[in-house]
């Protein structure tokens, strides 16, 4: 807990205050638009109300622990002890970190010192006096300075955030203080045999791990990605064999990418095979040996390959010091581990395992430890749980759809899941690796699909995508488990493999023969068919299906309208539930009469839940609409009907109110739909976090 802290009401004569932008970013502190601003000072619009801090008080003041009016004091919540904890990077998705604000005349400001969470987090302190310190990115700079190019930072920006404080260790080689160490000389616990869940079979003697002649190579634990890497490491004394057969092991990134462990204190092997080579690859540029039995120094710096689907989209990268001597800057991997052969690269995930080589000799290692290098922040938004019967679920919403503006709708729906009904949110977009912009034309890549290792639900509103496998098998694996599903419009064709695709998942393509019509038809209930109404043309109403009108997930719905068209709907199952029919309007207002003739005798299916029952006892609960487009979720009626069936597919069907809160905080202007072929979303390079509503 930090404080105390009170609330003083400002107005027109005081300093000024920040209106109708959600503080989601970092901290409660925000920077001044002008230099008399008091530092402390905190304001939310037109009172406490619009004030919204998801992750402190659910955009209630009511929710705030302890909190008084009328300058009395209160406390503060410090979220990095506050269920659910907040790491440095999930306070970092939230939003930009600093912008520049227009002032209003009223508002609430913040009177006291000592909430300066922003202080705290960025100088990598955490303890209460460091919280009185001037916030990071307030003090010397300038304003007035150029734009840096593809920055939001000016030059010597004033409001750039000071970076974090790490303190060096106390002796050369010695870790600092945000490293993770690995080994430290007196058990493997951060270790296991490679490959299994078994305990590392390595055998620890004076401040040393040593590897045992076929107990096998250890891996670590923790999956890293691009890292800082120190290592120690000493070749048996006397030395035994030559060549290859001296003092072999391996520092192998990701279970991939070696850095061969030799001793070539003058002893001769193929150069690329000697110490401090990329294996089969790139020899050193020295060979910087000590004698047998003296400690050898690896500090390497790797950045991972990333990937374009299943291409490679940019090679592996290491850079090793060899005893304080630079013998690989910046070496480019050709491929993965080879012996006698070139081995081409394999998408795979971003992270992997460290894996060290048990190849028959007893080499020792010490002192290890591993500096995650600072990542971009995460291509997707996260929205911690508020207060709500959805407190303890998680929600993963899939952006991904060339037309109907997923990515406008998905964050919308997220913010109000997480903050009017505490379910946990994550979003996750179609990103170009080229400039790690959300590319809603781009099809091969929606990074995070992992998140749903632990989710129970999961929304999707993509269309035909081609993900590579690993990024698809996150979301096989939901369903196959059970995992509760909600699919909005295109949903129903979500995926498009080509015909000569050799992916395990090709059969969830939409046009599937084999599992017919893939995930739509299969899971959904229906896969692509066609336009029934007139696309852009004629617009929908939803028409309660006959003996729907009691379900739960009705329990306020009316008036449903969307500018999107009916789509045809021709391989409904018979466990369907049907809950609304779509009818086809003349025109694209809500109050135009409906299409005469056979387009609405019958009606479509509009909305319906399904419950699959898997083998291993559990059930996918499912619902399903066609509207979904950006511009039908501005409709009341039917967010209204996609939280109560975000509540049914959780099993909480008993907790849906009588009439749910769907009102929207902040922003939301959707973009009527459209398809902008080419490079239009990649030349606009929008981040997720600029689809946060302000």
């Amino acid at each position: 807990m930090l404080g105390p802290f009170t609330f003083q009401r400002t107005s027109g004569a005081g300093p000024p205050a920040y209106c109708g932008e959600p503080a989601v970013a970092t901290s409660l502190y925000y920077p001044p638009t002008s230099p008399d601003r008091p530092p402390q000072s905190l304001a939310g619009g037109d009172g406490f109300d619009s004030f919204r801090c998801p992750w402190l008080c659910g955009g209630q003041k009511d929710n705030l622990p302890e909190y008084t009016e009328g300058g009395q004091a209160g406390w503060l919540l410090d979220p990095r002890g506050a269920p659910p904890a907040l790491s440095q990077q999930d306070l970092l998705k939230g939003a930009p970190l600093m912008r520049r604000f227009p002032p209003c005349q009223t508002g609430w400001r913040l009177a006291s010192t000592g909430l300066l969470l922003a202080a705290s987090f960025f100088s990598g302190m955490t303890d209460s006096a460091s919280l009185a310190q001037e916030p990071p990115g307030v003090g010397q700079g300038y304003t007035d300075t150029p734009q840096l190019p593809n920055q939001m930072w000016r030059v010597h920006d004033k409001y750039r955030p000071r970076p974090a404080v790490v303190a060096p260790g106390e002796q050369p080689g010695s870790p600092p203080s945000d490293a993770t160490v690995l080994f430290d000389g007196t058990q493997l616990d951060a270790w296991r045999k490679a490959g299994t869940d078994q305990p590392a079979g390595w055998k620890v003697e004076e401040g040393s791990m040593v590897a045992q002649g076929g107990s096998g190579s250890i891996e670590t634990k923790e999956s890293f990605g691009d890292v800082q890497l120190h290592l120690e490491w000493s070749a048996p004394e006397p030395p035994r064999g030559e060549g290859q057969g001296r003092g072999n092991s391996g520092v192998i990134f990701m279970g991939r990418y070696e850095v061969q462990v030799l001793d070539s204190f003058q002893s001769d092997t193929y150069a690329d095979g000697q110490a401090a080579s990329i294996y089969g690859q790139f020899p050193p540029q020295v060979n910087a040996m000590r004698a047998p039995g003296q400690w050898q120094v690896y500090d390497i710096v790797f950045e991972a390959p990333r990937f374009d689907g299943d291409k490679l989209a940019r090679p592996a990268k290491v850079t090793v010091f060899h005893n304080g001597v630079l013998v690989q800057h910046a070496t480019e991997m050709i491929g993965q581990m080879a012996h006698q052969q070139i081995a081409p690269y394999v998408a795979h995930p971003p992270k992997g395992p460290l894996l060290l080589q048990d190849h028959g000799d007893p080499v020792r290692f010490r002192n290890i430890w591993i500096r995650p290098l600072r990542e971009e922040i995460d291509p997707w938004l996260t929205f911690p749980a508020g207060q709500g019967a959805g407190h303890g679920k998680k929600v993963v919403l899939i952006a991904g759809d060339e037309e109907y503006r997923s990515e406008e709708s998905l964050p919308m729906l997220a913010d109000l899941l997480a903050k009017k009904h505490g379910f946990q949110c994550s979003v996750l977009f179609p990103i170009h690796p080229e400039t790690g912009t959300v590319d809603p034309n781009y099809g091969r890549n929606i990074p995070g699909t992992h998140l749903l290792e632990d989710a129970d639900l999961m929304i999707i509103a993509t269309r035909f995508r081609h993900l590579p496998d690993w990024q698809m098998k996150p979301i096989v694996d939901f369903v196959e488990r059970g995992g509760a599903v909600i699919g909005l419009r295109t949903a129903t064709h979500a995926f498009n493999y080509p015909g000569d695709s050799e992916s395990p998942y090709k059969d969830w393509s939409f046009n599937s023969g084999k599992w017919p019509g893939g995930f739509g038809q299969q899971i959904l209930g229906d896969t692509w068919v066609n336009h029934h109404g007139n696309h852009k043309v004629e617009a929908t109403r939803g028409i309660v299906a006959p003996g729907a009108a009691d379900s739960a997930l009705l329990k306020g719905v009316e008036n449903v309208f969307g500018p999107s068209d009916v789509y045809g709907i021709t391989h409904l199952p018979k466990d369907s539930q049907v809950l609304l029919l779509g009818q086809v309007l003349t025109g694209m207002n809500p109050t135009d009469p409906p299409v005469e003739g056979n387009k609405n005798d019958p009606m479509m299916p509009l909305a319906w839940t399904r419950v699959i029952p898997r083998d291993n006892g559990s059930a996918n609960r499912v619902f399903c609409t066609t509207m979904g487009a950006s511009v039908d979720l501005a409709n009341e009626g039917l967010r209204r009907l996609v939280v109560n069936a975000c509540y049914w597919a959780t099993g909480l069907e008993d907790a849906i109110p009588a009439k749910s809160d769907v009102e929207i905080e902040g922003k939301f202007e959707p973009t009527f739909y459209g398809f902008h072929p080419g490079d239009h979303f990649k030349n606009q390079r929008l981040k997720p976090v600029d689809f946060l509503l302000r």
